[in-house]
């Protein structure tokens, strides 16, 4: 039996999701499953891992990850640990990656796909690839791709499973990483078991929602406003939920959110290309949807309020150098491989 083992995104279905098609069309074990985000602490946890569950002959498969300059050390001390084995390392995202993550890190695995998609979330591509067939996994993608993209799903059912998946998932950033890993492990095992949610994913979910709407409650009371951008502070919130919100009571084309507790910032915009502004604040992500990591030091842990706007004139000087407010980006998909699909 191949040794295949998974690395995915640990702050959102698609991540999670893509883990669980890995797991229907190879029976990875649950211990070869590994997810991260971009912050130190979790990229280490998952390099250590992987290290101890590679072999002659592995397949890694990573979905749903970015590579900007500062976390490209990270991932390719991942890839080369697998390419040492002889193994081959399959990566399929739907982000931009830097240009000089392009350069060294994609010709050293077998298939990189990577660049903005407004097509496919990285579940639908990992299952493209993969040639995962049959009813559940497509409609899984289906509801997977209405909350990458922040779509209203048609119908209630589907509506409420996406919140299930959004509360639950970031309702385990309050984890230990031991926790938190054990926790998205369980999510993919119910998913590739050909079952949506299981009682434990809804109940996760429903003890998290008061938390959630009490914080995006304090937030909203104190919002920091600038020309087109909405700053506002909170504990853990769902990013997106969190972000929209600032939209909607101000009014303007990008909600910023930073978590003060895992030091994490989230940025969401109805016209504006927000990507480009996280890549100036230690971040990427889509046009309309990214990550960044603020340098909390710098702004003395957001303590002041001078601090806080402070930080929000940065944002403003930086969207306005970079015409953030006048253009928004359109890549192309971009594909690097050096062996056809997986079949």
């Amino acid at each position: 039996m191949e040794n295949v083992i998974s690395l995915t995104h640990a702050t959102d279905i698609d991540g999670v999701g893509s883990a669980a098609l890995v797991r229907i069309k190879y029976g990875t074990p649950l211990n070869r499953i590994f997810f991260t985000d971009y912050n130190e602490d979790m990229l280490r946890h998952a390099a250590r891992g992987i290290k101890g569950a590679v072999r002659s002959g592995t397949i890694l498969i990573i979905a749903d990850l970015a590579v900007n300059d500062r976390t490209l050390p990270h991932f390719l001390n991942i890839v080369k640990t697998v390419k040492r084995a002889n193994g081959r390392v399959f990566w399929f995202d739907h982000h931009p990656w830097t240009s000089k993550a392009e350069k060294t890190l994609a010709p050293l695995c077998d298939i990189a796909i990577f660049g903005e998609n407004h097509r496919y979330c990285g579940a639908e591509i990992t299952r493209i690839e993969l040639n995962i067939k049959g009813k559940f996994p497509t409609t899984f993608c289906r509801i997977v791709h209405y909350s990458d993209f922040n779509i209203k799903p048609p119908t209630e059912k589907d509506y409420r499973t996406v919140g299930y998946y959004a509360l639950s998932i970031t309702s385990y950033h309050l984890l230990q990483i031991g926790e938190r890993t054990n926790a998205l492990r369980h999510m993919a095992e119910v998913i590739s078991s050909g079952k949506l949610l299981d009682g434990r994913i809804k109940r996760d979910a429903d003890r998290f929602r008061k938390l959630n709407d009490m914080e995006v409650k304090k937030m909203l009371s104190h919002v920091y406003l600038g020309k087109e951008i909405a700053l506002g502070f909170a504990g853990h919130i769902q990013k997106t939920y969190a972000c929209m919100k600032l939209i909607e009571k101000t009014g303007k084309d990008i909600g910023i959110y930073v978590n003060l507790k895992d030091r994490r910032g989230h940025m969401r915009s109805i016209r504006s290309d927000v990507s480009r502004l996280a890549q100036r604040f230690r971040g990427g992500g889509h046009v309309h949807a990214a990550g960044f990591s603020p340098d909390f030091k710098k702004y003395n842990h957001f303590r002041k309020e001078s601090d806080r706007a402070r930080f929000l004139g940065d944002l403003e000087k930086t969207a306005v150098r970079e015409r953030i407010f006048e253009n928004v980006r359109d890549d192309k998909n971009k594909r690097s491989s050096r062996e056809p699909m997986l079949n």
